[in-house]
Parts: C-alpha cells; sequence; structure tokens
C-alpha cells in the first residue's frame, strides 16, 4: 500500500495519524497541505490554515467525493485556487492511496 508523506516534516504518515489543512479566505483557496495532525510526537498542522479534513476520512470513496464535491462548490461561488500545486501533491497521493485499494480489492476476487 502507498505510503503518505507529511509536507511539513517530510516523513511517512499513516492514514490515522494525518490530516489534510488548507486556508480559506477572501474567497481564495490555498495552502493545501498534508501533515501529521498535532500531537506530542508530531506538531505539523500549519497554523495559519483554517480548515481541515482527517486523511482517514479522505482515503475513503465517499470522504474524498465529499472534498471534490466541496472544490467544485467553491469554485462555483466564485473562490480561486491560489496555489494549484499544493492542490494537486496533495490529490496525487490521494489518489494513488485509492487506486492501489482498488487493485488489492479486485485481486481479492479473482
Amino acid at each position: 500500500m502507498s505510503r503518505f508523506i507529511c509536507d511539513i516534516c517530510g516523513k511517512e504518515l499513516y492514514v490515522h495519524e494525518g490530516i489534510l489543512t488548507w486556508t480559506r479566505d477572501n474567497e481564495t483557496l490555498s495552502n493545501f497541505t498534508l501533515s501529521h495532525k498535532n500531537s506530542p510526537e508530531h506538531r505539523c498542522q500549519p497554523e495559519t490554515n483554517n480548515r481541515f479534513k482527517d486523511l482517514y476520512t479522505l482515503t475513503m470513496i465517499t470522504g474524498y467525493l465529499d472534498f471534490i464535491k466541496y472544490l467544485i462548490e467553491r469554485w462555483e461561488n466564485g473562490f480561486t485556487l491560489k496555489d494549484a500545486d499544493s492542490l494537486e501533491r496533495v490529490l496525487q497521493q490521494l489518489n494513488l492511496h485509492i487506486h492501489e485499494k482498488v487493485i488489492m480489492l479486485t485481486e481479492d476476487e479473482e
């Protein structure tokens, strides 16, 4: 199974200890960051980000689709994406993880 990498410390993070955060202000979405949740072991969550989703939720198809729906609704309402690279990095990690889960499920059926 693919590994998630923290955008802040660069270390591997497990699904249950990860969080996606971003900034939403003045009709702008920016600074999408996949990191460790703040804990005694890790202090990786960006303090300036004011929105979040647990990584565990995002790795399930319904959570992933809810996040994509959130983005589409914001763009329909006139929001702009300030730094597409940060969102693209996050989506690449999520897509790889979901793709590998699907492959594992279909291999089990054979």
